[in-house]
């Protein structure tokens, strides 16, 4: 983890998580809470969700690329704001960081998190 700082008082990071330089500030957008101390950083690919940051206080998740609050604790469409991120590049051995414009918020005929769920037959033990 690089961490750099572009407003007194704003911390932020660069990390290199699988194969790719992810940047971002280190504060949740929610409560302020530090997302590195005791948050999460996970790939969840195999859920088409990517990588992802969880905030340690009350799990909300934020895309790291873009800053998107794909869930929080509303359980509905996420009122929490964007995390602000950075374009990251690696130039002559030395890494450089621009801010990202934050995201729209999430529009409410766009959020299907209430879209019927399709039924699913679990297999197990040859039943």
């Amino acid at each position: 983890m690089l961490p750099f700082c572009l407003e007194p008082g704003l911390e932020a990071c660069v990390l290199y998580k699988d194969g790719k330089w992810l940047a971002f500030n280190r504060s949740c957008p929610h409560a302020g809470i530090d997302l590195l101390v005791g948050g999460d950083i996970e790939d969840l690919s195999e859920l088409n969700a990517g990588v992802v940051v969880g905030c340690p206080a009350h799990t909300y998740l934020f895309d790291p690329v873009v800053g998107t609050c794909l869930w929080d604790a509303s359980r509905g469409l996420p009122e929490t704001p964007p995390l602000q991120t950075y374009e990251v590049s690696e130039r002559c051995g030395q890494i450089w960081v621009k801010p990202r414009p934050l995201p729209k918020p999430v529009a409410k005929e766009d959020w299907d998190q209430a879209a019927p769920v399709r039924p699913v037959r679990l297999l197990s033990h040859g039943l």
